[in-house]
């Protein structure tokens, strides 16, 4: 069996090497960084177990010294923080997982089985980058969101093309800037083009540039977003809405890394890492001759699907608060906080727009709020927003009735500050 490595608080650490010894893991403790990387040249380590916040730093900045003395020993965080920052910087550091606390014994086990299993096969070795400033947060502890945070913190790590889905308002260019403002090159320019926004012929013009006079109105040169991406990232929005003359000359930046402005001949190198994003099913499109197979495969090198909000409700309370954090500095109104009762419309509501329909309509509660604290009047005057029945963006179809409502009463939610 293998040598685990626990790094945790004592009385953390007195549970796992429990659990560890009942399935017969041998195991060495420590307490702090130093000790652990004193611990860990002394003992082989077969896997480690590292608690996110230690007395003298984050667990994970353990992880490269593991790696260079312990080839790919298998890396767990045990995290008390259920927000995106913890797990995506644990998973872009080399984390196989991160478990939350107060641990689940089964979780714990069988993820380290895992773990234990797949290595070296699948343990990563990622290059090291400083530490990100804070990005744009995609906001969520649900197990769902959890497993996008840890896909993301993966690939954040690579030049990977990657191939965002999710339904209108889920928050997939938020994914794509965690992506760029986690990963090795986030000094570099993060640069988007909304193509469902963009008249048709001025989509070429905006992707590739043009020289003066190229076409009518262009009176000067003007370097297009795949230019200004530099060694950043391009980010294609809405990637289903492109016409299909303008994906022929994508798809040839893509297989070629050049490109050249309209009017020109001169090829221009294309370095940057593309990431699209789409509510739409290319698949579809694909069969449907709305969109290049060719292309579709470029593009689907690596995919994330930001799931709706009626599929994560428990998130709810949590992204309210960060909203309403927001929307009182925008309106220029002291708003505090949720009541118990209009928390629970919300978290009964289906939210067909997702977080951007959430948003609007505590936007309008908030200013429709006579006192510091939004009621369910405030909400249900007249807004079909938190009624459950509103037609989906996407599917155009009635959204079922929701079953589900929160365990037990819901808590009143603050605004964040």
């Amino acid at each position: 069996m293998a040598s685990v490595l626990v790094v945790a608080d004592p009385d953390t650490a007195r549970t796992v090497c429990a659990l560890l010894a009942e399935v017969g893991h041998a195991t060495v403790t420590a307490e702090t960084l130093a000790e652990a990387r004193r611990v860990a040249g002394r003992h082989a380590i077969g896997a480690a177990l590292l608690d996110a916040v230690l007395p003298d730093g984050a667990g994970s900045a353990l992880i490269p010294e593991l790696r260079r003395r312990h080839g790919r020993a298998p890396v767990l965080i045990l995290t008390g923080d259920d927000g995106m920052e913890a797990t995506i910087v644990a998973m872009r550091d080399g984390a196989f997982d991160c478990i939350p606390k107060p641990i689940d014994p089964e979780r714990l086990l069988g993820r380290l089985e895992d773990a234990l299993r797949l290595t070296p096969a699948q343990a990563i070795a990622v290059p090291q980058v400083p530490e990100a400033d804070r990005a744009a947060e995609l906001v969520g502890s649900s197990p769902a969101m959890r497993e996008v945070f840890k896909k993301l913190g993966l690939l954040a790590a690579s030049r990977a093309t990657v191939l965002l889905l999710g339904e209108s308002g889920t928050g997939k260019e938020l994914a794509a800037r965690v992506l760029h403002d986690y990963g090795a090159n986030r000094g570099a320019p993060f640069v988007a083009v909304h193509c469902a926004a963009l008249p048709r012929p001025l989509v070429e013009a905006e992707i590739f540039g043009h020289r003066k006079g190229a076409f009518t109105g262009a009176d000067r040169d003007k370097p297009g977003k795949l230019e200004l991406a530099g060694e950043g990232t391009f980010f294609l929005d809405e990637v289903g809405e492109i016409p299909l003359e303008t994906q022929v000359k994508l798809l040839r930046v893509l297989q070629e890394r050049q490109f050249e402005r309209l009017g020109d001949t001169q090829p221009r190198d294309f370095r940057a890492r593309v990431v699209a994003a789409t509510h739409r099913d290319l698949e579809a499109l694909v069969e449907a001759g709305q969109f290049r197979e060719d292309l579709y495969y470029r593009l689907n090198v690596a995919t994330v699907t930001i799931p709706p909000l009626r599929e994560r409700r428990e998130d709810l309370p949590l992204i309210a608060s960060r909203l309403l954090g927001d929307i009182a500095r925008e309106v220029g109104r002291k708003v505090d906080g949720l009541s118990v009762a209009a928390l629970e419309r919300l978290c009964a509501s289906d939210w067909p727009g997702n977080v951007r329909q959430l948003r609007n309509a505590l936007t309008h509660a908030a200013v429709r709020c006579r006192g510091r604290i939004i009621d369910l009047d405030d909400l249900s005057d007249g807004d079909p927003s938190v009624t459950g029945t509103g037609e989906h963006p996407d599917t155009r179809r009635a959204a079922r009735p929701t079953t589900g409502r929160p365990a037990g009463p819901a808590p009143a939610v603050r605004a964040s500050p």
